[in-house]
C-alpha cells in the first residue's frame, strides 16, 4: 500500500481522545460538550476544558458538526457526528495506509481478526460492498 504520498499527508489524523470523543456521539447521536465529558469520565479523568477543544477541533476538521442553543447562561453547542463520508474515508485509509506500511504482515492479521469478529449481519454488509467495488475495476 502506498505510504506517505502528498495526499494521504494532508489527510487529518485523529488522535485517541478524538476517537474516543467521536465514538461517544455515535453512541449518543447527538450531545453538549458537558454530556460527552460525563460519558468520557466514566474512564477517565478529564476537564470540561479538554471536552470542549477537542470537540471544537473535531468540528474544525469537518468531523462533527454543531448546532447553536443559545441561553441563559451564554451559547452552547449541540454536538453531532459530521455527514461527510469521503472526508472519513480518507481519513481512515490514510490511517490504514501508514499502518501497514509500518508493520506489514501483523498490521493484515490484525485487521482480518477485526473483520473475523464482526456481527454476521454487518460482515455480509461489508461483503457486498467489497464486490461491488471490485466489480467496478
Amino acid at each position: 500500500m502506498p505510504s506517505g504520498n502528498a495526499s494521504s499527508r494532508s489527510v487529518e489524523v485523529i488522535g485517541e481522545l478524538e476517537s474516543d470523543v467521536l465514538e461517544v456521539l455515535k453512541r449518543k447521536g447527538q450531545a453538549t460538550a458537558a454530556e460527552v465529558m460525563e460519558e468520557l469520565q466514566k474512564d477517565r479523568e478529564i476537564a470540561y476544558t479538554t471536552v470542549s477543544t477537542t470537540l471544537d477541533r473535531l468540528y474544525k476538521k469537518r468531523l462533527v458538526d454543531r448546532k447553536a442553543m443559545p441561553g441563559p447562561g451564554g451559547t452552547k453547542y449541540l454536538f453531532s457526528l459530521g455527514k461527510d463520508e469521503r472526508l472519513k474515508r480518507q481519513i481512515v485509509e490514510s490511517t490504514l495506509d501508514r499502518i501497514t506500511s509500518a508493520f506489514g504482515e501483523t498490521a493484515y492479521s490484525a485487521i482480518y481478526r477485526r473483520l473475523d469478529s464482526l456481527p454476521e449481519d454487518e460482515l455480509d454488509r461489508l461483503k457486498k460492498q467489497v464486490e461491488k467495488a471490485r466489480k467496478k475495476k
